[in-house]
């Protein structure tokens, strides 16, 4: 009925996620209660009152199949695509070392130019990872890692794919009106993905691997929870290992105004909407392809002109406004 392989199972995911709402660990919760002599009723009753929205029917239910027999990975919900490509917590990796890697220059900007504040926002589910304050001026900010080369970019955006950097078009326009002031900076790092690959499981402890394994091939509710908590507490736990998988390449800013700028003057520069997008290996998503070397400032840059004349002076860079003649077609 309750097996060893199955306790440590559950263990590792209760200990390594305990708090976040994945239903996976309101269930291993309820597992472990069975294996330390809980009556079923009441070991139903922990899934019940760990899980996100369920009937305790269905908790009864799942502890009826481990009285069976069943296994307990069983009773998850698998996920209907797999692998590497497709797993997106080796997507997050990514984005969270090189946010970390961003939060440490904000921080000796902060040193310099000592009326600025931070405020982390990645929790909140916002356009921006990150807030900058100086009395009345905000500087939201979305950080980037630039992770994968648009190889076509030569031939399809006219950029050379190491001068190629892809911005959402939609959530560039969405920026428009919500935080019109949105920066975004992006590290492009090539390597780094690959290095989280080729060395994520010697840096995890035992629990921690295990858990990282039942994460690639299980999915349900709450498990994006669970995949930001694991993802956000391995980087602060290992962060030293971490960072040096990254190549510490620079950071370049553009503003959502830019992007969308770019997008109206060079359309081609977007394929979907300035260029047919079917097989071109750009149909994912519409996105503004912007040129590193032309169109983007490096962050140092960035850092500099708030260390001396503060926030303001980047706000008013990206409305910066000049008069033009535009066609206004009456038919």
């Amino acid at each position: 009925m309750v097996t060893k392989e199955d306790v440590e199972i559950a263990q590792a995911l209760v200990d390594v996620l305990r708090g976040t709402n994945w239903q996976a660990v309101a269930i291993a919760q309820g597992y472990l209660a069975l294996a330390e002599g809980k009556d079923p009723s009441t070991a139903a009753r922990v899934i019940y009152e760990n899980s996100p929205p369920t009937s305790l029917k269905n908790c009864r239910d799942i502890i009826s199949r481990f009285q069976r027999g069943e296994r307990l990975v069983s009773t998850f919900t698998a996920r209907t695509r797999t692998g590497s490509a497709e797993n997106p917590i080796t997507k997050l990796f990514p984005a969270v070392i090189t946010e970390q890697r961003f939060l440490e220059l904000i921080d000796i900007l902060r040193t310099k130019r000592r009326s600025v504040e931070c405020c982390d926002v990645r929790e909140s589910g916002n356009l921006a990872d990150i807030i900058l304050r100086e009395g009345d001026h905000f500087l939201p900010i979305n950080v980037k890692n630039a992770g994968t080369p648009f190889y076509r970019a030569k031939e399809l955006v006219g950029l050379d794919p190491e001068d190629c950097v892809p911005i959402p078009a939609y959530k560039a326009f969405g920026a428009l009106e919500q935080m019109p002031d949105l920066l975004y900076v992006v590290s492009i790092d090539y390597r780094l993905l690959r290095n989280i690959n080729d060395n994520l499981r010697e840096i995890l402890d035992d629990k921690e691997k295990v858990v990282w394994d039942i994460l690639g091939q299980y999915a349900g509710q709450g498990i994006r929870s669970a995949e930001d908590r694991f993802v956000f507490s391995c980087v602060k736990k290992y962060w030293d290992k971490f960072k040096s998988l990254a190549d510490n390449s620079p950071f370049y800013a553009i503003s959502a105004r830019k992007a969308i700028r770019i997008l109206q003057t060079l359309p081609k520069r977007t394929p979907g909407l300035g260029l047919r997008a079917w097989g071109t290996s750009a149909a994912a998503e519409i996105n503004v392809h912007v040129s590193v070397k032309a169109d983007m400032t490096p962050w140092d840059e960035v850092a500099k002109r708030i260390e001396a004349k503060g926030i303001q002076d980047i706000r008013c860079a990206i409305n910066r406004k000049r008069k033009e003649e535009v066609y206004d077609p009456e038919i």
